[in-house]
C-alpha cells in the first residue's frame, strides 16, 4: 500500500496465485484445467504469448484464488516478472519425466528473490517414465527442499491433462495462503495494477486490472498517468457485469479512450468515487492531479533525445493485439540495442496503423511492426514486419538491420619479415627484409613494429625481389626489398618487424537467440 487512506479498516483480500514453469512442462494445460477453456489450442506457435488473469474457486470450500497466467517461454521473461510481482504464492510446475530444466531454475530464483512461497506440482505422473524421486533430488540441488524429505515446500504429484490430484493441489495452495497476511483496504481510493490492455471488436479499449487496495465500481473516476475518465462498465474476466471489484480481484474496465506510451502493463492506476458538489469537485480535481503525478514513471525519460556518440537511430511503429504484447516487443528491442545503433519505439498502439502513421514512418525511415493484427492494405516504402510468432519477428528484424549496422573490421595477417638492411634513396627509406614468412602483397597494408610497439602503418612505395619490381612475393621467397613513401618513416632500425595485413569487413548481427532462447520452442502443452 502507498499509505493513501490508511485510516480505513482492513479486509482480507483474495490471494493472487502465479503459475510458473519450464516450457512444455504442462503449465498451460494446468491453467486450462483450472479455467476450463481450451486456451492451449489458441496460442500461436503453441506458446502462451499474453498474460491473462482469472478467478478460480475450490468447489468444496468455495475458497477463491485470482490466478495469474504468466508466459512460460523464455522470450517473455519480462512479462513473467511483471506477473510474479503481483502474486502472493506460486505453483511451480515441474515435469516428472524431465525434472528441473533451465526455466525451472529461473522461476525458482525469481520466486526466491521476491520472497514468494511456492507449491510444487510434479506433473505428468501418469506417464511410465515419471520419476518423483528424481525430481525431488533435482529440486533439492537448486535449494528447494520438499516436505517429503523434511523441507518446508509442499509438493503434489498431478496429471494436469487427466485432472489427477488437482483438488489436492489447490487445497495445499490454500493451506499455504492461510498463513499469509493478506490484509488490504476495502474503502477509499482504489489502487491497482494494469495487467493487460486490449481492443474488442467494437473498438472499445478493455483494461484488465488487479485491485491491490480499495475497490472500484461503475461510475468511478479511473485515473492513469495521463488521463482521468469515467468507468463506463466493469466486467469480470469472463465478460460478465461486475458490481464491485474488491482487493485481490481482477476486473476489466471500459472507459479510457486511449493510452499513451507512458501507461504500460505493470503501471499503477487509481479510482475514486465521483462527486457532485462544486466545492468538493475542486478538491477532487486537485487530488486527481496529484495521483497522476504519482503514477508518472521513468518511461517518459526514454523519449529524450538520443545520447551523444554518433549512434544511428532506428525508430519503430508497433501495432499489436494487446498492450502486454507491446511490452514484450518493447523489451525485445531493448535487448537488441547496440553500441553503434539505437532502437526506439516512436509509437505503439493496440489499433490498426493509420494513414498518418504511415506518412510519419516513411518520412523518418522508421520500421513498422504488426504483431497479431491484420496486414496493411496500402503500399508503403517503410519496412514492415508482419508476424504472429515472436521468434519469426526477431529473425525478420535481425535481417533488416544487418545492412544498417556498421561492419566488424577484422585484421588478417598475411606475412611477416625482419628488417636486415637499411638504405636511404632520395629521402626514401629502403629496407632489405629477411626471414620472410607468408605473403607480402604490394596492394595490402603494412605495419612496422619495434619491440612489439607499432611505429608506422600504411602502404609501401614499392616491393622488389632482387632488382625486379613485383606485386607480391611467392612462397619460395625468404627475402625481399621494400621502399617506404617519402618522409613516411623518420626512424628505421635493423631488427624492426614488418607485417603485411588485410582488413576484412564482416556483417554484424544482433544476438536474437540470447533473448528468445530458440532452443526452447516446444509447445507448452501436454
Amino acid at each position: 500500500s502507498s499509505g493513501i487512506n490508511a485510516e480505513y479498516g482492513h479486509y482480507c483480500r483474495t490471494p493472487i496465485l502465479g503459475v510458473l514453469g519450464h516450457v512444455d512442462h504442462g503449465k498451460t494445460t494446468l491453467i486450462d484445467t483450472l479455467r476450463r477453456t481450451n486456451n492451449v489450442a489458441l496460442e500461436a506457435g503453441g506458446i502462451t504469448q499474453r498474460n491473462s488473469v482469472f478467478q478460480h474457486t475450490i468447489p468444496e470450500n468455495k475458497f477463491k484464488f485470482t490466478i495469474v497466467d504468466t508466459p512460460g517461454h523464455a522470450a517473455f521473461s519480462n512479462m513473467r516478472v511483471n506477473g510474479t510481482v503481483l502474486t502472493d504464492i506460486a505453483i511451480l510446475v515441474v515435469d516428472a519425466v524431465e525434472g528441473v530444466k533451465q526455466q525451472t531454475v529461473e522461476c525458482i530464483n525469481l520466486l526466491n528473490e521476491n520472497q514468494i512461497p511456492m507449491v510444487v506440482a510434479l506433473n505428468k505422473i501418469d506417464l511410465p517414465k515419471a520419476d518423483v524421486e528424481m525430481c525431488t533430488d533435482m529440486l533439492f540441488d537448486h535449494g528447494v527442499e520438499l516436505e517429503d524429505i523434511g523441507g518446508s515446500t509442499p509438493a503434489v504429484p498431478i496429471s494436469a491433462l487427466n485432472g489427477t490430484n488437482i483438488p489436492l493441489l489447490m487445497n495445499r495452495v490454500k493451506d499455504v495462503t492461510d498463513k499469509l497476511n493478506l490484509d488490504s483496504r476495502l474503502d477509499g481510493i482504489m489502487e491497482g495494477v494494469i495487467f493487460d490492455i486490449q481492443v474488442n471488436a467494437r473498438r472499445q479499449i478493455l483494461t484488465t486490472i488487479v485491485v491491490k487496495n480499495g475497490s472500484v465500481k461503475k461510475g468511478d473516476i479511473f485515473v492513469t498517468s495521463d488521463q482521468a475518465t469515467k468507468v463506463k462498465a466493469l466486467l469480470s474476466t469472463d465478460g460478465k457485469n461486475l458490481q464491485l471489484a474488491k482487493p485481490g480481484m481482477p476486473a476489466i474496465v471500459i472507459g479510457p479512450q486511449h493510452y499513451s506510451d507512458n501507461c504500460r502493463v505493470g503501471s499503477g492506476v487509481f479510482s475514486l468515487p465521483p462527486v457532485r458538489s462544486s466545492k468538493v469537485l475542486a478538491k477532487q480535481n486537485k487530488l486527481i492531479g496529484q495521483l497522476k503525478l504519482q503514477l508518472v514513471d521513468d518511461i517518459t525519460q526514454s523519449k529524450q533525445a538520443l545520447l551523444a556518440g554518433g549512434q544511428k537511430k532506428i525508430s519503430f511503429f508497433i501495432c499489436a493485439d494487446s498492450k502486454s504484447t507491446i511490452e514484450i516487443l518493447r523489451q525485445m528491442l531493448e535487448e537488441l540495442d547496440h553500441d553503434d545503433i539505437k532502437l526506439s519505439v516512436f509509437s505503439s498502439s493496440v489499433k490498426s496503423i493509420t494513414d498518418e502513421d504511415l506518412v510519419i514512418a516513411e518520412s523518418i525511415d522508421a520500421q513498422i511492426i504488426l504483431f497479431n493484427v491484420p496486414p496493411l492494405h496500402k503500399e508503403t516504402t517503410a519496412i514492415v514486419h508482419h508476424h504472429n510468432v515472436i521468434y519469426d519477428l526477431a529473425d525478420s528484424i535481425n535481417t533488416s538491420l544487418q545492412d544498417v549496422l556498421p561492419p566488424v573490421i577484422t585484421r588478417r595477417e598475411l606475412g611477416q619479415g625482419t628488417v636486415a638492411e637499411i638504405h636511404g634513396v632520395k629521402k626514401k627509406r629502403v629496407a632489405g627484409i629477411n626471414n620472410l614468412k607468408g605473403l607480402f602483397d604490394h596492394d595490402c597494408g603494412f605495419v612496422l613494429t619495434r619491440q612489439g610497439i607499432p611505429i608506422w602503418e600504411g602502404f609501401l612505395a614499392s616491393l622488389k625481389f632482387q632488382k625486379a619490381t613485383i606485386k607480391e612475393t611467392t612462397p619460395n621467397m625468404v627475402e625481399c626489398g621494400v621502399s617506404f613513401p617519402k618522409m613516411a618513416i623518420r626512424s628505421l632500425e635493423v631488427g624492426d618487424v614488418l607485417t603485411c595485413f588485410v582488413d576484412e569487413e564482416l556483417k554484424r548481427e544482433f544476438l536474437c537467440g540470447k533473448f528468445f532462447g530458440k532452443q526452447n520452442l516446444e509447445e507448452d502443452v501436454y
